[in-house]
């Protein structure tokens, strides 16, 4: 320690303020040492609430796993299930495709008789001057057509018809 500049009477600092301030250290370690202790205990409590919880949650994890597990195997089911349905489905539809085949098969027999049954209708109603056109053909126009042609001559300074008489005689409507 240094002296005082107070100019003061001091005393000098004697050897047993510092064995006194030992033992006042050592005093405050005994506190600290039980607050230390107290919060090992605490922090020992702390952590086996912590272990407990972590049982817990680790018992939740095991039960989910083992719920997944079983939606895993209802889902594998289930995909079992529907591609038996499906190779089900595969069979049905390739029997429907063989009896259609057959079908079509007879029917083609069919439009074969009935085609050339037509075909000898037609040749005989030809050799008799019928003419039978069916399907997109057109029906071939008479060469001369009978009726007079009909026309009237406008007198165009003699006009005495409205707008609405002028557009029925063309067909139209007359919108006004």
């Amino acid at each position: 320690m240094s002296a005082c500049s107070c100019e003061g009477t001091h005393e000098a600092p004697t050897e047993t303020e510092e064995v006194v301030e030992a033992e006042k250290s050592e005093a405050l370690e005994e506190p600290v040492m039980e607050s230390d202790i107290d919060k090992s205990e605490e922090l020992y409590k702390d952590m086996e609430a912590t272990l407990g919880k972590l049982k817990e949650i680790m018992a939740y994890l095991e039960e989910m796993k083992d719920e997944k597990m079983d939606h895993e195997e209802k889902e594998e089911e289930e995909k079992a299930e529907h591609e038996e349905k499906m190779e089900d489905e595969e069979k049905a539809e390739h029997e429907e495709e063989e009896e259609e085949d057959e079908e079509e098969e007879k029917m083609d027999h069919k439009k074969k008789d009935t085609i050339d049954e037509l075909h000898k209708s037609l040749t005989t109603l030809k050799k008799y001057g019928i003419n039978v056109y069916s399907g997109s053909r057109k029906t071939p126009a008479p060469k001369k057509i009978d009726a007079p042609a009909v026309e009237e001559k406008t007198n165009w300074f003699n006009f005495s018809k409205s707008l609405d008489e002028v557009a029925h005689m063309k067909g139209e409507e007359t919108r006004i």
